[in-house]
């Protein structure tokens, strides 16, 4: 640990005696030899000022604006990068970099304004992926070429080297205005963001000092065997009647009572599930209750098509031939409208004798990003029609997802050994109730990573930490269904874990709604946190760790 401290101050003061004047925001330049395998098509930079955006409450910013043109080596990939540069008297010393979500390698000005905010120097790139600012990256038809081959280049920025794209030219160009080198550079990033962040640790170890990685979406040719099967179900389950899928009202019903069943495992009935794993319910206790349905307008009764559905969403993926699973399915208290979602539409006609009958039609409407992927990646179809997905079709795409794309999007299995020799601190923490990527995905890379650092002079701890959050939804439930504390400041825990070695055992989150103000000091893995039997169950003081 003190070795690693003294290797990065004496770089750090290298790199300072090495450093060039400062130079003004207008005309601010690089020397092309300075950045290798990157040939920068267009460098400008412009002084913004009174800069409001809808992601800072009305904050006014002033920043130096640095939009980038680039492409690599040898390949045809056209990419727009940006770097926001505070003030010299507002800078905090440090570089930010910041990840994309999806099928996305980052927004540029979406993360960025936070962060300046907060004095940092803050870099975003969309990898090339929006095909120059013509198409939303979520479609997924960057993937393909206009002859119908994969557009490897674009993959590759994708898979990783985006990640590396910001480090480099995002700490040459705040070492250009400032005229000195940021003293620590810093990765923060959820879902596509966290698995970049993971990536950086793995294959660009020397690029970041610290990396914060929340819902992170490792195990990238896996997670998309979870993402197609709720569809994969209700698409084929023909024989159901009523006929699936069914509206929503039917799985938040499921829902509640997956939380009640499984709430007090932690000794406390406060709505949260603090455990991965063990939640004793079974789904076909539901059958036969009749529930309202605000979608429907009508009552709706459970069947055992339904809950046959649910229990296969949340067993996960298998291989019906061979009854392997494929991967984790949705964790105990998610909300089913990540991969299982549907939408209703009802329709009222009248007829000749004055009555007004109205019709329900439920159908699935499937997680974008995923179905991108079987499209474009997978099929070579951009006009595939989901709809006509069958199981053993489902089977394919899973498998031909991992012979195609497991080593390119898998460099997160690289191994931290590298990141762990340079000092590097790693940060993750992931939502118990993630709708999108199972947390215990993360949990088995911890696990992994303990297994190669089996060593008894080598403790993970040291370097990464993983924190879980009940209740919380993906990347904190940004599409709106978490309901448990998230972490408030986890880049903050972050930096004084990398700059004064101040090492986070736990990570504080809260959560505020219709019941009032709820916080929780979330457990360093594998402890879980435990009611005290005692104190107020909306305080994070009740509450503390055990494995």
């Amino acid at each position: 640990m003190l070795l690693s401290r003294i290797v990065h101050f004496l770089t750090q003061a290298s790199t300072l005696r090495r450093c060039p004047q400062p130079q003004p925001c207008e005309g601010l330049t690089l020397k092309a030899s300075s950045i290798p395998d990157i040939k920068i098509l267009s460098l400008t930079s412009h002084e913004v000022h009174n800069y409001q955006s809808p992601y800072t409450q009305g904050q006014k910013l002033d920043f130096c604006d640095v939009p980038v043109t680039l492409t690599h080596a040898n390949e045809s990939d056209l990419v727009q990068l940006s770097v926001w540069l505070p003030s010299p008297s507002a800078w905090n010393g440090r570089f930010l970099a910041t990840g994309g979500g999806g099928l996305a390698t980052g927004y540029i000005g979406y993360a960025q304004p936070a962060a300046v905010i907060q004095g940092y120097a803050a870099a975003a790139t969309e990898g090339g992926l929006t095909l120059n600012g013509t198409i939303d990256p979520q479609t997924g038809q960057w993937g393909l070429r206009a002859d119908g081959t994969l557009n490897t280049a674009l993959l590759t920025n994708y898979a990783h080297r985006s990640v590396h794209d910001l480090a480099v030219l995002g700490k040459a160009l705040t070492t250009a205005l400032y005229g000195t080198a940021p003293r620590f550079s810093y990765w923060h990033g959820c879902s596509t963001g966290g698995r970049q962040g993971f990536v950086a640790a793995a294959l660009y170890p020397a690029d970041y000092d610290g990396i914060l990685a929340a819902s992170p979406g490792i195990h990238l040719p896996e997670l998309f065997a979870w993402l197609l099967w709720p569809p994969a179900l209700m698409l084929n389950a023909s024989s159901a009647s009523p006929p699936l899928p069914p509206p929503q009202c039917v799985f938040s019903a499921f829902q509640r009572s997956i939380i009640e069943a499984c709430d007090a495992l932690d000794g406390a009935a406060d709505g949260l599930i603090s455990g991965s794993g063990n939640c004793p319910f079974d789904a076909s206790g539901l059958v036969n209750t009749t529930i309202p349905c605000a979608e429907t307008n009508t009552s709706v009764t459970i069947t055992e098509q339904h809950a046959t559905l649910v229990q296969a969403i949340l067993d996960g993926p298998v291989d019906p031939a061979t009854g392997n699973t494929l991967w984790y399915g949705l964790p105990p208290g998610a909300s089913f409208r990540g991969t299982a979602d549907t939408t209703t539409t009802t329709t009222t006609t009248t007829t000749t004798n004055g009555t007004h009958p109205t019709t329900a039609t439920t159908r699935i409407n499937p997680f974008l990003p995923a179905v991108s992927w079987l499209r474009n990646f997978l099929l070579k179809n951009p006009t595939y029609n989901i709809s006509t997905l069958t199981i053993p079709g489902f089977v394919d795409a899973v498998h031909a997802s991992r012979e195609q794309f497991g080593d390119l999007l898998s460099k997160e299995q690289l191994g931290l050994e590298g990141f762990q020799q340079a000092g590097g601190k790693l940060l993750a923490w992931h939502g118990l109730a993630d709708e999108i990527v199972p947390p215990a995905g993360t949990v088995k890379y911890r696990e992994m990573v303990g297994e190669a650092f089996s060593e008894p002079n080598v403790e993970v701890e040291d370097f990464f930490r993983l924190f879980l959050a009940p209740g919380a939804g993906h990347c904190g439930g940004n599409l709106g269904v978490g309901y448990g504390p998230v972490p408030v400041d986890a880049l903050g825990a972050l930096v004084r874990w990398v700059e004064d070695a101040v090492e986070p055992e736990t990570l504080f989150a809260e959560v505020t709604g219709g019941g009032g103000r709820v916080t929780r000091e979330l457990c360093l893995w594998p402890g879980v946190l435990r009611w005290d039997g005692e104190g107020g169950l909306d305080l994070a003081g009740s509450f503390g760790c055990e494995e």
